[in-house]
């Protein structure tokens, strides 16, 4: 890389991020406006074309993620003679999902072994085989391809081997880390390195609306942004455009049946369904929309007015979580043996019941320990250096509030103070008379998988109980007393998995199930994911489907070919 490259991009290189350097420029900046409207009966016999190019690409890829990286560099390496890139996000917080991710590769063994184990993980929400064997042979790929082909270096990760003990297939999942680091960006920047050095171009603030495409053959020509240009895709486009997690009205719609209408966002805060839209304009068929990838609870880090959330851990155990009556309504500590978001009852994985709103109260004890500080390695706030750090800055953001007494707290979090103080001493009573408590808190707790997010650690041996392994340790419950905290939480939600339905080679589908002539998609957008996943699974998804997309657009002819 020349000096000139060099001063445009400081900080972006692996070591320079991971000692703390901020992203910068990445590269391209296209050319000029220009009108995208036609008229009369040719215009409408040729779709929504527009008159002029802005800027065009043998492969348009939509979205800088790890699914929108790994597109970009297969489509170089597969020959296509130039590849841009069109992310919604300005350059400093480019990125999506995978930049603020754990960057966890879950790469299985053997392909039959990822089979039966994700089948099973499926349940009673079947993916067709032809699908699944994709799937499973690209993830199973990941592992060559990441290592021989792209240079990088692959270290065993902590947890997911496999999440789901005594699984059938499961003695065949592994998870990894790139160089042995859990978050940190540790995929995503040697993935933006290598597609700079393939000569990759990219397009900043250039969120995409619509798909350029001749309405009768549904053919897709490029791809037209919400600023007013279009950017010409001569071979195909792959959709990389991340979910809709950070959608509000989408989560209502799609999400409220399971439970989390109101789920606090880690990723980035541009994905919010683009994705989705334009493949409903184009005619394509949708699947997986109320699937998902959630982490425990959280709580909001930027402001009161911004959902985007990061986990928390309180100190001591003079706290509990109250819904919006007041009351109790779970063991709180359960949260640590939750499977993204899950928790097993009678012989099913619903999701973790986090009524909306809830809060967390907290005695002067864990109050005054901050409840942010332990997750150093994902999420938006923690990755962009955004937000809260402290208690006491959440406080000052008016996203915590503090008390001398539960009633004033209660007046601040907008509750009757008498039922907020009925609440404390009905569980105050009961540890001061040492009665068994409601939800049995303070009991332990056995699974068969446990993961210390803190140590790093798992432990799938233990058969001390019936073959499972001591999660919870037994604890004596204390008093909460004051000065007293509350903060709101919610479910936190890492990606939805939803969007546009797609085939084995990547391709996306219409409501026929036919591939649509030139698009593809990548990744979180249309995941085959419908039910339950090992942890890893997306980013090794968005990876093995990337490199599919991009292979296959790269592959076609030019449609403007003479």
């Amino acid at each position: 890389m020349d000096s000139a490259k060099e001063q445009a991009r400081p900080g972006i290189t692996r070591r320079g991020f991971l000692k703390g350097g901020t992203l910068a420029a990445l590269g391209l900046a296209a050319s000029g406006l220009a009108g995208c409207n036609g008229e009369g009966a040719a215009a409408a016999a040729k779709g929504n074309l527009p008159e002029s190019w802005d800027a065009e690409a043998d492969v348009v890829v939509i979205g800088m993620g790890g699914a929108g990286l790994s597109a970009a560099i297969a489509a170089k390496m597969a020959g296509a003679e130039s590849v841009m890139v069109l992310e919604a996000a300005p350059e400093e917080e480019c990125g999506g999902t995978t930049r603020v991710s754990g960057d966890m590769l879950m790469i299985p063994d053997d392909v039959e072994g990822a089979l039966a184990y994700q089948t099973t993980l499926n349940g009673p929400y079947e993916v067709e085989p032809e699908f699944m064997q994709a799937w499973a042979e690209g993830v199973v790929e990941n592992y060559a391809w990441l290592t021989d082909e792209l240079g990088f270096e692959l270290g065993d990760a902590t947890a997911g081997r496999p999440e789901f003990p005594g699984t059938e297939g499961g003695e065949s999942i592994k998870t990894y880390y790139v160089d042995g680091i859990c978050g940190m960006s540790s995929l995503w920047i040697p993935l933006v390195d290598k597609a700079d050095e393939l000569g990759v171009s990219f397009e900043y603030n250039a969120r995409a609306v619509e798909l350029a495409h001749e309405w009768e053959t549904k053919e897709v020509r490029g791809v037209l942004t919400e600023d007013g240009r279009a950017f010409k895709a001569r071979r195909g486009v792959v959709m990389a455009c991340g979910g809709f997690a950070s959608n509000p009205d989408m989560m209502q719609n799609y999400m409220a049946s399971m439970g989390c209408p109101n789920a606090f966002p880690l990723g980035s805060p541009y994905n919010v369904g683009d994705g989705v839209k334009m493949a409903q304009r184009i005619g394509a068929d949708l699947w997986h929309m109320n699937s998902y990838a959630a982490a425990s609870t959280c709580v909001r880090a930027i402001s009161p007015d911004s959902p985007i959330g990061s986990i928390f851990y309180a100190k001591g155990y003079d706290y509990i979580y109250v819904n919006s009556e007041g009351e109790r309504f779970m063991y709180e500590e359960t949260r640590s043996v939750q499977r993204h978001g899950k928790q097993k009852d009678k012989g099913v994985w619903p999701l973790l019941d986090i009524p909306s709103p809830s809060y967390m109260i907290m005695g002067g004890q864990s109050g005054s320990v901050d409840i942010l500080g332990d997750i150093t390695y994902m999420s938006w706030p923690v990755i962009m250096e955004l937000g809260c750090q402290t208690n006491q800055e959440l406080i000052d953001a008016g996203i915590m509030f503090k008390a001398d007494t539960i009633e004033e707290l209660a007046g601040k979090l907008g509750f009757e103070p008498e039922v907020l103080a009925a609440t404390l001493k009905k569980y105050n009573d009961s540890v001061d008379s040492g009665e068994e408590d409601e939800f049995g808190r303070g009991t332990a707790v056995y699974s068969s998988y446990l993961f210390n997010a803190a140590k790093g650690t798992d432990d799938i041996s233990g058969d001390e109980h019936g073959g499972e392994s001591l999660a919870i340790e037994p604890f004596e419950r204390v008093r909460i007393e004051g000065p007293f905290y509350g903060v709101e939480i919610a479910l936190g939600m890492l990606n939805s998995q939803g969007g546009a339905k797609r085939n084995g080679q990547s391709q996306v589908l219409d409501l026929d199930g036919n591939p649509i002539p030139r698009l593809y998609s990548a990744g979180e957008f249309g995941s085959i994911y419908a039910y339950m996943y090992n942890g890893g699974g997306n980013v090794s998804e968005a990876v093995s489907t990337g490199r599919v997309a991009g292979q296959g657009a790269a592959a076609l002819d030019p449609w403007d070919a003479e």
